[in-house]
């Protein structure tokens, strides 16, 4: 006796075909590595908060000022210059990244564990986030070691409204608008394996060569001090263009660049702060 299959392959008056489990077990199991991505962003954001100047407290990196004896004196003690090569700086330099990068990298993650194995559907996407990581912890040493050879003041006011105002000339450039177009096509990656690792390292490079692209020079604003303000203007500046990437002459981004510059002057002048280098 013949069986007829419909159109979404169950069998008539049987069990369901090979197309039907296939398509219902691809409905039950979404890849949900995305959503782990941005709950350790939002869980870096929740420490930034709760460490934060304006929650009383300083973090690593950002500017601060410490009563000292020498307050009571007409003349203020200068700032102490940025030191990066600390466990402190690095906690909070690496929690800045997880907050602000890793919400750019939820949809790439997502992508790979789609395309991944079952038992490693959630270790591809995290070779590939971990990679984009640590790009960005070598990015952030590299230019704080500048800052730290140049003696910059934490919180240095003109080093970071310095590094908006590149920011803010850089989205007028068709020439970075056309490279953000080639580096939003993702290398394809393996399922599983050692190519699935190798393949994925470099699915996380890529995803931050073009995350540099967008907020390279915000981020080096944020090398000598992780203000909220500034941090939360940034980002929402760089989601917002990674969400509209054609639109190159977006006010939107500039706008909230500006924000953030406003930010780092009224936390110089509310909290006492650097201002030169």
């Amino acid at each position: 006796m013949s069986v007829e299959v419909g159109r979404l392959g169950y069998r008539r008056g049987g069990p369901p075909g090979p197309l039907a489990r296939a398509r219902s077990t691809r409905r039950r199991r979404p890849a949900r590595a995305g959503d782990l991505v941005l709950v350790g962003s939002g869980a870096a954001w929740v420490v930034l908060a709760a460490a934060s100047p304006l929650a009383g407290q300083g973090w690593p990196g950002a500017h601060r000022h410490v009563a000292t004896a020498s307050d009571a004196s007409p003349a203020a003690a200068p700032a102490a210059p940025v030191e990066v090569w600390t466990w402190a700086w690095l906690a909070g330099w690496l929690l800045m990244v997880a907050a602000m990068m890793w919400p750019l990298l939820a949809a790439s993650a997502d992508r790979i564990a789609a395309g991944s194995f079952r038992r490693w559907r959630f270790a591809l996407p995290a070779v590939a986030v971990g990679t984009a990581t640590a790009l960005w912890l070598g990015f952030g040493l590299a230019a704080g070691t500048v800052a730290q050879l140049a003696a910059v003041p934490e919180g240095s006011l003109r080093w970071q409204l310095a590094a908006l105002a590149v920011a803010a000339l850089a989205r007028r450039s068709a020439w970075r608008a056309r490279l953000l177009s080639r580096c939003a096509v993702a290398p394809p990656v393996a399922p599983a394996g050692r190519r699935g690792i190798l393949t994925a390292a470099r699915a996380g490079a890529t995803e931050w060569r073009r995350c540099a692209l967008l907020c390279g020079p915000l981020m080096v604003a944020m090398v000598v001090g992780h203000s909220p303000i500034v941090l939360a203007a940034a980002s929402l500046a760089v989601w917002w263009e990674a969400r509209h990437p054609r639109a190159w002459r977006d006010p939107v981004p500039l706008a909230l660049i500006i924000v953030a510059g406003i930010g780092a002057v009224g936390e110089v002048v509310i909290g006492g702060g650097a201002v030169g280098a």
